[in-house]
């Protein structure tokens, strides 16, 4: 692996720079309470924003695997196992 940044390939780059912005999401997602935004202030837009990151964190996630596996930093999905939904994975885990 490269030791600069400016040693690594722009896919390389690009996945870790992706890979910040998903742990700032969840970072800005998990320091937000729902329950103290005021939802009735039409002016107030902030529920709208969150609702932005949350809907595109599936994507930007897919994208950042993407980026790993095809720069060598991820390994890729093998195809042998079934895929499980994330509440099943949840579910088994808790059984």
């Amino acid at each position: 692996m490269p030791d600069t940044v400016e040693e690594q390939s722009g896919s390389e780059q690009l996945y870790h720079a992706l890979n910040k912005k998903m742990v700032e999401m969840a970072q800005l997602l998990n320091a937000t309470n729902l329950k103290s935004l005021d939802i009735t202030d039409p002016k107030d837009k902030s529920f709208e924003r969150l609702k932005v990151l949350w809907d595109s964190a599936a994507k930007v996630a897919e994208a950042t695997k993407s980026l790993g596996q095809t720069a060598g930093i991820l390994k890729p999905d093998d195809g042998g196992e079934e895929k499980k939904s994330f509440v099943d994975s949840i579910a088994e885990s808790r059984k």
